[in-house]
This record gives C-alpha cells, structure tokens and sequence, in this order.
C-alpha cells in the first residue's frame, strides 16, 4: 500500500513509500528552479508517483506534518511559553532590553505565525482531499516525522534519536527512543529554546542569509579562535540541563539585527568588538558543547551507545563529527535530507512503519529523484544546438580529463534527494590543487569558507580519514566529517579544511558503479583515492534536475566538459 507524504513550509516536495521503503523522493525547488521553494508541491507529487510507477488510486493515505490543533496550543504551549521565554540561568545576565526585545519578538513571532501557518495547513488539506478523493489524511507532528527518517533509514535495531532545529511546530529539540519497529518521543524541548535560532540569528548578524548560508559561517569557524573572549559572553546563550535545551534571553540578546532597538544588543557589541572569524568559532564551539551534552544525558540516562539525527541542525556536519567522538557512543547515521525538506520521507516512513505493519531498514542510497534516458538527453543537446561526443565507456573518459586537470560536469542517473550533490548531479576535478576552492567558486559565483568535499573510494577510505569504524554508513552522504591523515593531507590538500577535517563521500560499487568506476580509474592512473565533489548548480540556484538544466548550469560555469550520460561535450574554453 502506497503512501504519499509532502513537505510544506519552506523546502516543499514530496515522496512516495510501500512496505517500509521509500520509493521516489524530491524536493519541489529542483522542479521549479526556485530555492528552498515554499510553494505547495505541485511538481513533486506527480513526479514521485511517475518515478515510484504509482497511480492515484494506488494512494490510500497521504501525510502531512502536523499543526498542532488549538486546543493544544492552549494546553501545552501556552502554558509553558512565560518559562520558555523567560527562562532562568545563573549565566543569563540580561537586561530590560533584553527583557523587552524577548518578549516583543517571540509573542510577535508565535501570534504571528500560528494563524499563516493554519491558513497555508488548510489549503494545502483542500487541494490533496482534491487531488485524492480516496484518500485518508494523516498529520504527523513535526519533529517525529524528523525522527521517523532517521531512525527508520538507519537500519539500527535500537537508537537515541536526537531532532533540532529553530522551531518545529513549536517543539525546538526532541529526543525519541527508537527500539524494532517502535519509536516515541521521552522528551521535548520548547520554541524559543532553539539551537536553530541561535545560529540562525549568528549567521543574520555575520552578514548572511539565516535559514540558508549557515554552512558559509561553519566554514569561518575555523579560521577563528574559539577560546578568544568572545566565548565567555557568549556562553550563556545556550544552557544543557539533563535533556533540557534552554536559550535564557537569546531571542532578546541576538536574534536579528533588524529587531527593535538591535542597536542595544548583545550581538551588536560583538561585531563591533570582533573578528567575525572569532565570533563564529565562540558560537560553533558553544553550539557543540550543547549538543554533545545532550548527547552525554540521555546516553547515560538510557544506556543506548547508537544515536539518529535529523532536524536543519544537524546539517553542521562538524557538529555530527563532535556527537560521535562524545565517548561511550559506537555508531551515529544522519539522514541524508535532514532538513525541513526530509519531514516528507519521515511522515510517510512513520505512518506506514506504525499503521500498516512495514519495517524500515538501511537506506542503500539517496538516489530517489528523476531518471532520464539516454534519448532524452540526445534530445535536450540537439535542441540546444551543442555538438556532442559518445563514449561507451564515458567512465574511463572522465577519468582521463580528471588527469588532465579538467573541470568536468557530471549528469547521470537519479537525482540526489537532499542538500548533497553525491555523484550524479556533480562537478569532479582533482584533488591535488588547493586553489581550485578559488578559482572554480569564482566561476560558479559562489562564495565559501569551507573547500570542496572529497568523494573517497570506501576501501581506500581508513588510508584517508581517523575514527571512521562506526560512522562509514553516514559518510556515504556526506553529513559528518573526519580528522584527515597524513596522507590525505599531502595527496588531496584541496578538500581538507584549515582545521584538518574533510567532509567525504564514500563511495563503492553497489551504490554507485558508474561513479565508483571513474575514481576508481582515476586511483589505477594517479595513486590517488580522492576527488573533489561539489554540487552542479550555479550560486543561490538549486541542484541541476534535468538534461537542460545541466546544459544551462555548464555554460555559464564556463566549465571545461559535461559529462551527460553517455555524452561528452566541450566548453568553449577547450575548442
């Protein structure tokens, strides 16, 4: 029985499961062009039944992530809001500014908000119970369908799954219990205790877009000093109390710098005062401290050594990194989209796993998106009047380029289902030239602090990276870095960060053979097990979805070759 479920809010789209597996994925920005698009999933949901092979009288049930009703708000919200955003802390100095600002932008944001929210809620109701009659209509709440798609594609048998991010339905932080086919909720903490609003706010005030760019102030992170005396005044911003996230006064101190009377502000006095790099290390360091504390409470309180995650937080792949090494923990797994855009995959996972008998198991791959064939692609290049190559053995071709310090654009297969381009909606180039973060970034108009991510041979792997046993699974999608070796350091500096890190994606031949088999002929002719990986898309434009798109993208990326499927085309700048 197929069950469709979709996002709504910001990073809409929509995904199709059946007997506990997901079939079909996708995020409505790759088919409209439009990032992180709000729009209801008008594109997504036909795509994902065309990809899953599903009519729409094959949808029995459709989900949606809940809105709380009213009369919950009233009972569980409400009444904690006066603690939530005047919470107490020996550390939380806070002034009448910081009072007043508390008060005005939270009520401001929770009376404000509710009331679009149940509006969108209502029409997006109305136009499924329309577009499926037959239907019945699930709500899940938030923050569990975050959970439900990290824990029930883990393939763990028993996990602590941990969800955060700036405010899910209310609910900021979750911690679930996930044991066989059972998962629930021990704990909740409440908007505006919100570890996604604190960095969140720090990337507003570091003079980027909150809800977007906050993997830019990661990056920065580590060109600063995370002991500099920024951290003393900043520490108190974020509190851990057994399972317990408190924000005392945040939203007051730092939450925008369009507030009323921001001038006043904590964070005004900082930017003033510091480096940004500095400012971004103090938060990144506090951020870990919180997280991995958390971590440390409810592994000890119930003796579970495996952890799930999921939630925008959990996007900081350095911060995954640190709930790993916390001691005593023995495997942790991010899911792949752990955005708002995966509460599609984690509503419908948990409906179908708790009401109709299936089972999750590991997920193999996030290569859920559209597929197109070779015609298709022949058609898109005739169209746009681009001369073209055939190669049957494209793979070895590549491979080639990459030798010669090519720039090469890669199309083949389904699309990637989350934030991560792994392979098949991707840009290759060596990984031997540090400058390539420069001068490849100026040509996609990008502007990054962190190098581009490697893709790794899975064997070759320990050679690489430290402390991988028990952490291989999620860096198949690139959401958790390592300590690099010497090794990796001296044959691929381009992908190893001012820190010694590298966020890799490893790869082996069952997930991905055509992928696998370019590294691996690039590792027989250089010795070398790495390549830099980095999403197709221009700037502020999402990930490429069809053969046109990618044709677009190549052109004004001005790179050297696109290999599109089988096809091998020319840039400009190589005729």
């Amino acid at each position: 029985m197929a069950v469709l479920s979709i996002t709504q809010g910001h990073d809409t789209g929509a995904v199709i499961v059946k007997d506990g597996r997901i079939l079909a994925a996708i995020s409505e920005e790759r088919l409209s062009r439009i990032k992180m698009d709000t729009q209801f999933p008008s594109r997504s949901i036909p795509a994902v039944m065309q990809i899953a092979g599903v009519k729409h009288e094959d949808i029995k049930h459709v989900v949606i992530p809940e809105l709380r009703k009213g009369e919950d708000i009233f009972k569980n919200i409400f009444p904690k809001y006066p603690k939530s955003v005047f919470a107490g802390s020996k550390s939380a100095r806070a002034g009448f500014g910081d009072r007043t600002r508390q008060l005005v932008m939270s009520g401001s944001l929770l009376m404000k908000t509710y009331p679009r929210m149940a509006l969108l809620y209502r029409r997006y109701e109305k136009r499924l119970r329309e577009m499926f009659p037959q239907a019945q209509l699930h709500r899940v709440e938030h923050h569990l369908t975050h959970a439900a798609s990290a824990y029930y594609t883990s393939g763990f048998e028993k996990a602590i799954v941990i969800t955060g991010d700036a405010w899910g339905d209310f609910v900021s932080t979750m911690v679930c219990l996930g044991e066989g086919k059972k998962m629930r909720a021990v704990h909740r903490s409440y908007y505006p205790n919100s570890l996604g609003h604190y960095y969140q706010s720090l990337t507003n005030w570091l003079g980027f877009r909150g809800g977007r760019h906050e993997g830019k102030i990661l990056g920065l992170a580590a060109f600063g000093d995370p002991a500099s005396p920024v951290y003393d005044e900043i520490k108190g911003l974020l509190v851990c109390e057994g399972l317990d996230v408190h924000a005392p006064y945040m939203m007051g101190k730092i939450w925008h710098k369009k507030m009323p009377f921001a001038k006043s502000s904590m964070m005004s006095k900082l930017v003033a005062k510091y480096k940004r790099e500095d400012i971004a290390a103090a938060f990144q360091r506090r951020f870990e401290e919180v997280v991995t504390a958390l971590v440390k409470n409810a592994m000890e309180h119930y003796k579970v050594d495996s952890f799930c995650l999921a939630g925008g937080i959990f996007a900081n792949v350095k911060l995954n990194q640190r709930v790993f090494e916390v001691p005593g923990v023995k495997r942790v797994y991010i899911f792949p989209n752990m955005g708002d855009g995966g509460v599609c995959a984690g509503g419908a996972l948990y409906y179908d796993i708790n009401q109709n008998g299936s089972r999750g198991s590991a997920l193999p791959h996030a290569y859920l998106g559209p597929d197109y064939s070779e015609k298709q692609m022949e058609k898109a290049l005739r169209d746009k009047g681009v001369p073209f190559e055939y190669h049957k053995d494209i793979e070895v071709k590549v491979a080639g380029l990459l030798t010669q310090n090519k720039v090469v654009a890669r199309f083949n297969g389904a699309m990637e289902y989350g934030p991560r381009a792994l392979g098949n909606r991707s840009i290759l180039y060596p990984a031997v030239d540090p400058a390539v973060n420069k001068w490849l970034n100026d040509r996609l108009k990008r502007t990054e602090f962190m190098p581009f991510a490697p893709v790794t041979l899975m064997e070759e792997a320990p050679h690489c990276y430290k402390n991988l046993s028990g952490a291989e699974y999620p860096a198949r999608f690139m959401t958790i870095t390592f300590d690099c070796t010497d090794f990796m350091r001296t044959k691929s500096p381009a992908a190893v960060h001012v820190d010694n890190t590298a966020r890799p994606q490893l790869i082996d031949e069952q997930s991905n053979a055509s992928y696998y088999r370019i590294l691996k002929e690039y590792y027989k002719l250089t010795g070398i097990p790495s390549i830099v990986n980095t999403s197709f898309n221009m700037h502020e434009e999402p990930i490429v979805c069809s053969p046109e798109d990618a044709i677009r993208a190549f052109q004004l990326g001005h790179l050297d070759y696109l290999a599109l499927g089988p096809f091998l085309i020319k840039g400009q700048n190589q005729n």
